[in-house]
């Protein structure tokens, strides 16, 4: 990871965001560029004048958090639409990360089109991270949400590259089978009695082969299988181990598809419990 794009609206929102990639890209000795979108329908006296005031706000902010340290950091300002062009840029400047602040979304848009970071998801390939907090302290603790899939197993590459050393939490949600279908409280019992050593020693053998799949990264997984809706147990553990990072692998459905079955991932940035990383996988 030797590229970060970070895109700034100017609030203090983003102002965290741009704090938190100035420590990323320190970090990872890579390269980052700060990206600033200018309405392009501004009549061109005042889109001028927001140019210069956008560049002398970004080179003050970095003054402060990286003098002495700027020879990696570059600034764009450009007019366009945001999220075509801050994927327009990524393509650019070959980028493997996307960082972004919480903007203000228009809530009855967001609803058909979906926020700036569902679309820079779903319209790209690339990695994006969404900065929530005040910026303390490098990545600690990471909440990794897995199904054992390619989705997942991309994540967890990803994060453990992204937070070299850090304490790490695969969180693997279930149903049990057939649930549904049972009917009493007595019933339902005994079909879990029955059924719970053979279930929980199949999740047991998944997850040991996940594992086994990601030997050599030189991290300590820790594992957490729960029963639940994804949504459920993926807040449920944010809110118990109190992560610094989120990180959830996405399928970035389009369409039809995607207004029926939603996504984990965009429910965790629409109202995310920290800073999340939406990885997407073909």
């Amino acid at each position: 990871m030797k590229k970060f794009l970070m895109a700034t609206d100017l609030s203090a929102r983003s102002d965290r965001a741009l704090e938190r990639a100035v420590m990323l890209a320190e970090d990872h000795e890579a390269y980052l560029t700060i990206i600033h979108i200018i309405d392009d329908e501004l009549p061109a006296a005042l889109s001028d004048a927001q140019e210069d005031a956008a560049k002398q706000a970004i080179d003050e902010h970095i003054d402060k958090l990286a003098a002495g340290k700027r020879d990696r950091i570059s600034i764009e300002v450009v007019s366009g639409r945001a999220h075509a062009d801050i994927l327009q840029y990524s393509e650019k400047v070959d980028a493997d990360l996307i960082i972004l602040g919480m903007h203000r979304e228009d809530a009855f848009k967001d609803r058909f089109r979906g926020t700036t970071a569902e679309r820079i998801i779903r319209g790209g390939g690339v990695p994006v991270l969404m900065v929530k907090d005040r910026v303390i302290r490098p990545y600690q603790k990471t909440i990794v949400g897995v199904d054992f899939s390619s989705y997942s197993h991309r994540a967890v590459e990803f994060a453990v590259k992204f937070v070299p050393g850090g304490e790490f939490h695969l969180v693997h949600a279930f149903g049990v089978p057939f649930e549904g279908f049972l009917y009493g409280h007595d019933t339902k019992r005994q079909v879990a009695q029955l059924h719970e050593v053979e279930f929980e020693k199949m999740m047991d053998e998944e997850m040991a082969a996940f594992l086994k799949s990601l030997e050599g990264t030189g991290t300590e997984l820790h594992r957490v299988m729960k029963q639940g809706t994804v949504r459920e147990v993926m807040f449920e553990q944010a809110r118990r181990l109190k992560p610094d990072l989120v990180v959830i692998g996405t399928h970035g459905r389009t369409g039809i598809a995607h207004a029926f079955l939603g996504s984990v991932a965009e429910d965790l940035l629409r109202a995310p419990p920290c800073d999340v990383l939406a990885i997407k996988a073909f």
